[in-house]
């Protein structure tokens, strides 16, 4: 059911990519699994959505291609690394250097400011921020007039946009995130949702989300839907109305 694309495409470059991916917990009949060989390439410049039913594999997914977990077969590669072929400490300098995530949770420390927070995790790997990139990040993120306030005096729309643009300071080559507009209400959601567009489109950015949310999808350029732990369809320039339909048909 592939829909054809209008939106443009900024680039054809893979940014990732899972060959043959499986997860499974458990040994034997026993066994669970969580995805089912998994193949699937992530464009540069793109705003990707993951979605599925609930236990469809689509957080192990993320996860396995972010290398927050390890598959158990199968391998992913972030450009042209073979992440199994990393030990522990070169998969969490590849993570820090390459990667940004966003998550559900706005893990932001209440005793810094907004552009303290942004800036954190660079100050921490001795690295300094560049100004101008930072800036821009900040300008899109519509974050200008409240650098200087710590966490508790933002709303939650507010904290999580920090946490988008602190994913993005370092210039990652890909952004992760895990169901970002989890705990925002529709307005904070829209805010955010419209910032990952704008960053993808502006900033060249290329962005992974897994969301539940089909007007969350609507945004991205590309949908990939699972079901049982493999990819059973994608669409291209979504509308929301699109997704909810397919998801119905998908039993979410």
């Amino acid at each position: 059911m592939t829909v054809t694309t209008t939106r443009p495409q900024a680039a054809t470059a893979t940014a990732a990519r899972a060959e043959g991916l499986s997860k499974f917990y458990g040994v034997d009949e026993a066994a669970v699994w969580a995805l089912d060989n998994v193949s699937v390439g992530l464009q540069e410049g793109q705003f990707t959505a993951i979605m599925g039913p609930s236990g469809s594999g689509k957080s192990t997914l993320l996860h396995m291609l972010a290398g927050l977990d390890r598959p158990s077969s199968g391998e992913v590669f972030l450009g042209d690394v073979e992440l199994s072929s990393l030990n522990d400490k070169q998969l969490t300098m590849l993570r820090r250097d390459r990667i940004g995530f966003i998550f559900q949770s706005f893990n932001l420390l209440p005793t810094m400011t907004a552009a303290e927070n942004i800036v954190l995790p660079l100050r921490i790997a001795g690295r300094k921020p560049d100004e101008h990139w930072v800036a821009s990040i900040v300008e899109t993120v519509g974050l200008s007039g409240r650098l200087g306030h710590r966490p508790a005096q933002l709303s939650g729309g507010q904290q999580q946009r920090v946490a988008a643009a602190r994913a993005l300071a370092s210039k990652p080559e890909i952004v992760f995130a895990d169901e970002p507009t989890g705990a925002l209400d529709s307005s904070s959601s829209a805010e955010l949702l419209g910032f990952l567009r704008n960053a993808v489109t502006e900033l060249g950015q290329t962005v992974v989300m897994v969301t539940h949310d089909p007007t969350a999808a609507s945004y991205a350029d590309r949908v990939i839907f699972l079901a049982d732990g493999q990819i059973v369809d994608e669409m291209h320039t979504p509308t929301a109305d699109q997704v909810l339909d397919y998801m119905k048909r998908l039993g979410a």
